[in-house]
């Protein structure tokens, strides 16, 4: 019988609102560091996507680079790099430049002082 009467009493003491209370905090506590921890996670994968295409930039810039770099290495390509950058020729070389005919523009009326407005209108005719 001493048995049933313990049980009650763990049992009033569980139940109890100041017990209920203090179970709480733990509770409320551990959700918020698991909260904390998903938005760390959400905030890493994100920047994790960032990242990795920043690298695929940063590796095709590289691509380029050595590109330069081994065309900048022969004769040829360093004149050509010269003369890309400052249009500069060798000697004796001669520039041909192309000029395009500036477009025909529209004929303007021009309207003489001496003409009335009633003349104007019979020349639209």
């Amino acid at each position: 019988m001493l048995d049933f009467h313990q049980k009650r009493k763990v049992q009033s003491v569980m139940y109890s609102k100041p017990f209920l209370v203090l179970l709480c905090v733990p509770v409320a506590f551990f959700t918020y560091v698991a909260w904390k921890a998903y938005s760390t996670a959400q905030e890493t994968s994100g920047r994790r996507v960032e990242l990795v295409a920043e690298l695929g930039r940063l590796e095709e810039r590289k691509a380029h680079l050595e590109e330069d770099i081994a065309n900048l290495d022969d004769p040829r390509g360093v004149e050509a790099a010269l003369r890309k950058r400052y249009e500069v020729g060798k000697e004796g070389e001669e520039l041909i430049v192309l000029v395009e005919e500036p477009a025909p523009t529209a004929p303007q009326t021009v309207i003489s002082e001496e003409k009335n407005w009633w003349d104007t209108v019979k020349g639209w005719f």
